[in-house]
């Protein structure tokens, strides 16, 4: 299980949130709605600093934590692992972008992709299926 802490602010946060992101903001994973919610998984940034430095181009985050209005507002699921700070999507700009995004993910150990025509979903969410890669339309 995934060992969280509360906040100031009422929101969950994962243990741990002193990680020093290589690459990243911690801004960038704020929830876009404008809520504040930030709860990104140290575990997925550093995971997204291996991947940025394997793939060799700069990722940006298009959606990391999502409070629960904003993630049904988009459309996301009900059990979305950015509610939980353990997802985050990343823009892609062509076919060899998302071949290096996904390669370097993997290669890093992400276990859970979602391929779209301008993004690559990434989550490390344990209590989900693992070794699975899905399509966005």
């Amino acid at each position: 299980m995934k060992e969280k802490t509360a906040s100031a602010a009422g929101q969950t946060a994962h243990a741990s949130q002193d990680v020093t992101p290589k690459y990243f903001k911690l801004e960038e994973f704020s929830c876009r709605c404008g809520c504040g919610r930030n709860n990104i998984s140290p575990e997925l940034i550093a995971t997204l600093d291996k991947v940025r430095e394997s793939a060799g181009i700069a990722l940006r985050i298009t959606s990391g934590c999502r409070c629960a209005k904003h993630n049904e507002a988009v459309g996301g699921k009900s059990d979305s692992a950015h509610l939980e700070g353990l997802a985050a999507d990343i823009a892609i700009g062509g076919s060899h972008e998302r071949y290096l995004v996904s390669k370097a993910a993997m290669a890093a150990g992400v276990q859970r992709l979602g391929i779209g025509g301008s993004l690559v979903h990434m989550d490390i969410d344990k209590d989900k299926p693992q070794e699975v890669a899905w399509l966005y339309a």
